[in-house]
């Protein structure tokens, strides 16, 4: 007796053992040897429709079936009758002769929602399919994806306009920081008592150069030694003030605004741990003198600087005189009284303090130079030697 799928294969004389008609010569092995390779029709097992996940900004559906014979052809269709074409296709042959079939297709938001998979062996042969619809299961954008991708064109909007208003702002505030006040230069004179004696100030006080020998100058308590720094005559502890510097295009210079109780005697670093704010320029290279200096990019070097004072927020400000753009701000200045500052530090600088509601008119090509700062310079002392009392 045969058993399974082994019994089934036989030829039906083979396979009736008590029938008289069927050859009594021909060996049960023979029969088997027909038996192998032959396999009966068979339709396979109703599609079974998985959804497996989503892709391509679809859904991905699988068409699964087994037990096919011979090998099947598979027919997507829409709730219109529309032929589709699948992604892909398999159709693999087990040890049983019968084929496995597994379609898949990808679904789209827009696509009929109704999908239906057809398998059938032959044009005459019996076909199974199902049938399903697709809705609601489409992938959607993460609530915070979504709000990027709103919030992205806004701000490209908005940045530069942020931009442009703060940089206005910032004109205005060079003119006026309190709402319906002018505000006018302050009178600001060097005074001649803090000078290191390298520096040789101008009869009427508003402009100093740095020279290159020591000047017999009466000895003062007040007086910078060996830094080549000068002092205002006047302070400001309330209200706001500015005044107009011509720096020219060349030099190595720091101004800006100093405690009047600061250390004049002795080499330390200027920065606002010793009570001085200032805007640098050296070598070319613009930065404030901060603890490490804070170096500063800037599209074209001025030639006046304004200086802004205001001594009830505690800021000071520096801006390019000629076109008002900003440069930087101090914040958090102190409350002390605050002198005007200046220090040249190489030998042929020239600094002139201009006189209140005048711009002096420059004599020099209107051109500007491009600056482009090297990061971490440090403060130096004098760039050239200067001549002491007894050199030669």
């Amino acid at each position: 007796m045969l058993c399974g799928s082994a019994r089934r294969r036989l030829p039906e004389a083979c396979r009736m053992e008590s029938a008289r008609s069927c050859f009594p010569a021909i060996p049960v092995a023979l029969c088997l040897l027909l038996g192998i390779g032959m396999a009966a029709p068979g339709s396979g097992s109703d599609p079974v429709l998985h959804m497996a996940g989503h892709k391509d900004s679809g859904v991905w559906v699988l068409c699964l079936s087994a037990g096919w014979y011979p090998e099947p052809h598979v027919l997507w269709r829409n709730g219109r009758g529309e032929t589709l074409s699948p992604e892909s296709e398999q159709k693999l042959r087990g040890d049983d002769s019968l084929f496995n079939v597994s379609s898949s297709l990808v679904v789209l938001e827009s696509s009929d929602p109704a999908l239906t998979c057809t398998i059938r062996a032959g044009f005459s042969d019996p076909e199974r399919e199902t049938t399903i619809r697709i809705t609601g299961l489409f992938p959607r954008h993460a609530p915070e994806m979504t709000a990027f991708l709103i919030f992205l064109p806004v701000s490209l909007f908005l940045v530069p306009l942020a931009v442009y208003l703060f940089r206005k702002l910032q004109v205005l505030k060079g003119n006026s920081l309190i709402p319906g006040m002018s505000l006018s230069a302050a009178e600001v004179t060097l005074d001649q008592s803090t000078a290191n004696p390298f520096l040789v100030l101008s009869v009427d006080g508003r402009s100093v150069t740095c020279g290159i020998l020591w000047q017999d100058v009466p000895k003062s308590d007040q007086r910078f030694d060996p830094l080549p720094c000068v002092q205002a005559s006047q302070c400001f502890a309330t209200g706001q003030h500015y005044w107009d510097v011509e720096v020219g295009r060349g030099g190595d210079w720091a101004m800006g605004a100093a405690w009047g109780s600061m250390e004049h005697m002795g080499v330390f670093q200027l920065s606002p741990d010793v009570g001085v704010w200032a805007l640098q320029c050296q070598d070319g290279e613009w930065s404030t003198l901060t603890c490490p200096e804070t170096p500063l990019q800037l599209e074209s070097a001025p030639r006046i600087v304004r200086v802004h004072l205001d001594c009830e927020q505690g800021n000071l400000a520096f801006y390019n005189a000629e076109g008002m753009s900003h440069i930087f701000t101090f914040t958090g200045c102190s409350q002390k009284p605050l002198f005007p500052f200046f220090v040249l530090w190489s030998s042929g600088t020239q600094l002139t303090i201009l006189p209140p509601g005048q711009r002096k008119a420059m004599k020099m090509d209107k051109a500007t130079c491009t600056l482009t700062p090297k990061l971490g310079k440090r403060q130096s002392s004098l760039i050239e030697p200067l001549i002491m009392p007894g050199q030669s």
